[in-house]
């Protein structure tokens, strides 16, 4: 499985590349799914039908869905909610269930939950394609970082549990097994890591890091960037660059969107094409090894399947 996401910030076109290209997978015969992860969802109206939190059939081998991220976060929240509070059910004693009912104000939640709307999209394994229309640059910078650095914190972790785990062996050679009633049940402490629900839980949210990390610097990842010939959206490019390269995630294509194509300019415009041709200019000669695309600034927006295959046909191809 292939798998595509257009980064660039609010208002560069990003809904519309993303469908567009979309549109001329599946035109291919790649049985494709578009998915919008951005909160202010667009997908519907590049397609000009309504699109929802359920994957729907748009035509052959496209289907598309508008991830719900709120709901995705409540999901999120309950599941790990569910999960700790059966870990952790010795500790009631302590009143922890308050801790995890805040954790729907942490920071990087939503962040943790569109990443967890990723995971469950690719791994579907339905499609030979999935295209990600992302939220604006910020948040999806902090998406794809998230397993790398989520990965730091969870080694630090797995270290942690081995100390107390190893503490805990020893005062078993002293003591014997430490035991405590939950509900009537006896819940027994191991010091073994085999044995540890924690440990095991970190071991395996360990390997599933690794595998989206892996996963984002893989040969079958795309990242894509969508932004104007503009000399702030030019440093927001290399900025993306440099933090994505830091992540061991390559970008493959620029599409270069909203440009400018007039043969006899009015003097009103000639300053914002000279403006373009210049930024241009620079981001040939600055940024190496990354195919550049342009995209003119069309007499209107496209609007369903022809009009979206007519971009990717002309300029996305």
């Amino acid at each position: 499985m292939n798998v595509y996401y257009f980064l660039g910030k609010g208002g560069v076109g990003k809904t519309t590349v993303s469908a567009a290209w979309s549109v001329g997978l599946a035109k291919k015969g790649l049985k494709t799914l578009v998915a919008s992860i951005d909160p202010a969802h667009n997908l519907g109206d590049a397609f000009a039908t309504p699109i929802s939190d359920r994957i729907m059939h748009i035509n052959a081998h496209l289907d598309a869905v508008e991830v719900n991220i709120e709901e995705m976060i409540r999901a999120y929240l309950n599941e790990l909610s569910t999960k700790m509070k059966n870990t952790y059910r010795y500790l009631s004693a302590m009143n922890i269930d308050r801790y995890f009912d805040i954790l729907k104000n942490s920071p990087g939640i939503e962040e943790y939950a569109t990443m967890e709307a990723i995971k469950r999209l690719i791994a579907l394994r339905d499609y030979d394609a999935v295209v990600f229309d992302t939220p604006p640059t910020g948040m999806t910078i902090r998406v794809l970082a998230m397993p790398p650095v989520s990965l730091v914190w969870t080694e630090q972790l797995i270290k942690m549990r081995k100390r107390i785990l190893s503490t805990r062996g020893m005062v078993e050679r002293v003591q014997g097994k430490f035991e405590a009633e939950v509900d009537g049940e006896k819940v027994v402490l191991s010091s073994s890591e085999k044995e540890d629900p924690i440990m095991q839980e970190l071991l395996s949210y360990r390997e599933e890091l690794r595998a989206l990390r892996d996963m984002l610097s893989s040969d079958y990842s795309y990242v894509n960037i969508v932004t104007m010939a503009e000399d702030l959206a030019l440093f927001e490019t290399k900025r993306i660059i440099k933090l994505l390269d830091g992540f061991k995630i390559k970008v493959r294509n620029i599409f270069l969107n909203k440009f400018f194509e007039i043969k006899n300019p009015p003097d009103e415009i000639k300053g914002k094409i000279e403006e373009q041709e210049k930024v241009i200019e620079k981001m040939k000669t600055e940024i190496k090894g990354i195919e550049i695309k342009d995209i003119p600034l069309l007499r209107k927006s496209p609007r369903g399947i022809d009009e979206l295959f007519n971009i990717y046909s002309k300029y996305l191809a």
